[in-house]
């Protein structure tokens, strides 16, 4: 991604969770993905999707991995 597209995007906290949502509503990446780059927890993720009615999708274990590393870190 260009700089410079990028650097608008960490810029706009709107734009960027609007990015994440999709990507993570693509299958992308992972709920607990998503939460991290937002910078909230997986709870606070999954009321705002509840509160916008997306669907929370059933762990993989991409999800489990992804969880394990954040898990790790702390």
């Amino acid at each position: 991604m260009p700089e410079k597209a990028l650097s608008l995007i960490k810029k706009d906290p709107d734009l960027l969770k609007e990015i994440v949502i999709s990507a993570y509503l693509d299958e992308i990446i992972s709920l607990g993905k998503a939460a991290e780059v937002l910078g909230v927890t997986r709870e606070e993720l999954i009321e705002e999707f509840k509160k916008r009615g997306i669907p929370i999708r059933t762990p993989d274990r991409e999800d489990v991995l992804s969880e394990v590393e954040v898990i790790t870190c702390l």
